[in-house]
């Protein structure tokens, strides 16, 4: 990805306070072997994939040779300190015919491609050199990582996803290239896949949206735009379009005469910043009809940059609704925060007025 100029020096900064807890001495390696080199497979990791067509969901398992662990020690200065290796990324996706950063080709050359169906391909060496306070960038690494072998080899295995947008003219298959920014043109390499965007055996079903919430007025815009980060569902949970959090009912335990109880939801919303200096989860929202009011509760992160790793539930808002015998669809429902909201970072939403909470059951 292209980083401005601005961006860059403020990156410096925090890659220089990093790096003195970074830069260790690697212990001896064997050399890789050979020219770096990857082939593609199939799900079982043995037959060569070829031609075969492969469907969103799909898995494929590529295998490099030849890659060198010692090697892409300059690029962004964050989340890998300077000097040391910042590996390699791992790839199916969708790009320009001429993507290649050894030959300046622009980062929206290579913008085909999603977090998901990426691996960061890195020796463990290297990895026990990315810093793990004050921000933990180490775990965010780990979330797509793949061991790198001290002879440079690798099996990596990559779940076929759809671009959410691609390049002009843009060719399917699995690309590898330096991580980070740094730039390697022995590692920049490309096998085609037949991607067929027909639903296949292993398509993903997207949840139903019983519950919707955009969480406050612009939020997603704050996170996609100001912070460079993203916002992502999983297990019953899926994004809207327009940014707003969407879950499947899970489940209701409420009285039919009076309204009051519980009505659960499932899935897991997670946010984070570029770079991920912030990943928080909100996961399983429920409605909560008490004698005291309506609520929306969730499981939430215990800190800002745990994601879902570790939680407890929060009254997250109070919606201004009463209790309804029969149940039915609660649509645009006003909503305000609870205060003090969890983690830290939200704690400026506490007492505010929140998004409009539209749910069924």
């Amino acid at each position: 990805m292209a980083t401005s100029t601005r961006t860059r020096v403020l990156l410096a900064g925090l890659g220089v306070a990093l790096a003195g807890s970074a830069l260790t001495a690697p212990g001896a390696v064997a050399a890789p072997t050979g020219t770096a080199h990857i082939e593609v497979l199939a799900a079982d990791g043995v037959t060569p994939l070829g031609d075969t067509a492969v469907h969103q969901g799909d898995r494929i398992v590529v295998r490099g040779t030849g890659f060198d662990p010692d090697a892409n020690t300059s690029g962004l200065p964050v989340p890998v300190p300077p000097g040391v290796p910042h590996g390699t990324f791992v790839a199916f996706g969708a790009f320009a015919p001429d993507w290649r950063p050894s030959e300046d080709a622009p980062s929206d050359a290579r913008v085909g491609q999603q977090r998901s169906a990426t691996a960061w391909v890195m020796s463990e060496d290297a990895l026990n050199r990315v810093p793990d306070v004050p921000f933990d960038f180490r775990r965010t690494i780990r979330q797509q990582w793949v061991p790198l072998a001290d002879d440079g080899s690798f099996t990596a295995t990559l779940t076929v996803t759809k671009p959410a947008k691609t390049a002009p003219d843009a060719v399917y298959g699995v690309y590898t290239y330096a991580a980070a920014d740094a730039v390697n043109a022995a590692e920049e390499l490309s096998v085609p896949v037949n991607f067929d965007p027909a639903p296949g055996p292993n398509a993903p079903v997207p949840p139903q949206q019983d519950l919707v919430w955009g969480v406050a007025p612009g939020y997603a815009d704050l996170v996609k735009t100001t912070l460079q980060g993203s916002i992502t569902g999983s297990d019953g949970a899926s994004v809207s379009g327009d940014g707003r959090l969407t879950f499947e009912l899970d489940g209701a335990d409420v009285d039919p005469a009076t309204g009051l109880g519980t009505v659960r939801y499932r899935g897991t919303v997670v946010s984070f910043t570029r770079f991920h200096l912030a990943e928080i989860a909100l996961t399983n929202p429920w409605i909560e009809f008490t004698d005291q009011g309506t609520f929306l509760t969730a499981e939430t992160s215990d800190g800002n940059m745990v994601g879902d790793d570790s939680m407890h539930r929060i009254r997250f808002a109070q919606l201004d609704t009463p209790a309804r015998a029969g149940g039915g669809e609660f649509a645009g429902i006003p909503a305000r925060f609870a205060a003090p909201l969890a983690p830290s970072i939200l704690l400026p939403y506490s007492g505010q007025q929140a998004a409009p909470v539209t749910f069924r059951y």
